[in-house]
């Protein structure tokens, strides 16, 4: 038994920074909110996350290509993908007896196949429910006229992401295995590239123009998230033609709220009783109470495009439809952990005054990136 060469430098490279990313990815993520786990705000972390899962993208490209074109070891033709050799690894394992195989063994060879499979997968869905669910990123142009679809593809994205993580979990434990039971190198070759065997050793080398782009493409996701952090776009919202007589009306009194802040039967009951509005006589004439509730029912949040909105809908759910904003569960989970006295300060005066923090909020659009609470 011998050290050789076996792992190249873009190949290690490849590994760790792939541990990194996927590692950050789930992290930034709402996974661990599933198990009662919430290490970060989802929102906040949410430009990181896809960040990360650009670079993870980037990386499995690169493996792919390398699986071509890199040397021996690192390319696809060198796995073991027998089912037979496979089931005759489980057995040795099983049995603890040693087993010779310089790059990838069978378990590996698959494992490294799946987790390039799955992780485009996830990378691929990350992207959908980015364009679905918050209407950015590059498949953005769906927002409008596929948004409904954005639970769905969330569930697809999250059950990619688990299966990934199960390979992953299965793939460490076959190195813990090899590296305690058989003292096979395994993990420090992943660092130094040499690895115990009794094989000969296969020169590692590639023409220079080869190598310079090898070398560009694995670095490359680092430069990828430094420009996505700083540069990805808030949504822009869709603005509304708001009747004059709406704001007249009801601007003069209070924040005109945007339409899809509330159910369209929430509006309804609302118009129907301007006599008592919320202990004040609102009463108007039947022309214009007319044309404003229109206006409320035609935009209300169940035809809204609005990530709020949706939310909103979804929070309410087979309940009766609440007649204000602030009796939203998602409203109250979200406002949650903002303090009564924050409410008080002279330049919001009113947990109802959206506008005083939510720079977009008449227009219906309350993303995490236009929040400003004011001193």
């Amino acid at each position: 038994m011998k050290r050789i060469n076996v792992w190249d430098i873009q190949t290690r490279i490849f590994h760790w920074s792939l541990v990194l990313f996927m590692l950050c990815t789930v992290v930034t993520a709402d996974i661990l909110s599933f198990f009662g786990i919430d290490m970060v705000n989802k929102d906040t972390w949410l430009t990181f996350h896809i960040s990360t899962g650009v670079a993870v993208g980037i990386l499995l490209l690169f493996r792919i290509f390398w699986g071509f074109i890199g040397p021996y070891y690192s390319r696809f033709s060198s796995l073991h993908l027998s089912l037979a050799e496979l089931s005759g690894y489980f057995k040795a394992v099983v049995k603890n007896e040693r087993t010779n195989y310089t790059g990838h063994n069978p378990a590996a060879s698959w494992s490294a196949l799946g987790i390039i499979a799955l992780g485009l997968l996830a990378v691929l869905t990350g992207a959908v429910v980015f364009g679905l669910d918050e209407g950015r990123g590059i498949l953005r142009s769906l927002y409008l006229g596929y948004y409904p679809y954005a639970d769905l593809s969330k569930l697809l994205h999250h059950a990619l992401a688990y299966f990934l993580l199960a390979i992953i979990f299965g793939h460490v434990c076959g190195v813990l295995n090899e590296t305690i039971r058989h003292g096979t190198g395994i993990i420090p070759a992943m660092f130094t590239g040499k690895k115990f065997s009794e094989d000969d050793e296969r020169h590692i080398n590639a023409a220079t123009p080869l190598r310079l782009v090898s070398y560009l493409w694995v670095l490359s996701p680092l430069g990828a998230i430094f420009y996505l952090s700083g540069s990805m776009e808030t949504k822009r919202p869709v603005k509304l033609s708001t009747p004059a007589i709406y704001m007249k009306e009801c601007g003069s009194c209070h924040m005109a709220f945007p339409p899809n802040t509330l159910p369209a039967e929430s509006w309804k009951g609302m118009m129907a009783n301007l006599k008592d509005h919320f202990g004040d006589d609102a009463t108007i004439d039947d022309a214009a109470t007319k044309e404003i509730e229109e206006f409320l029912v035609r935009n209300a949040a169940e035809t809204s495009p609005e990530e709020a909105a949706r939310k909103f809908i979804r929070s309410i759910g087979t309940k009766p439809p609440p007649a204000r904003i602030s009796d939203i569960p998602y409203w109250k989970e979200k406002h949650k952990p903002i303090a009564q006295a924050i409410y008080q300060r002279s330049s919001i005066k009113s947990r109802i005054n959206c506008v005083a923090c939510h720079k977009l909020a008449e227009y219906g659009s309350f993303e995490d990136n236009d929040i400003r609470i004011p001193r």
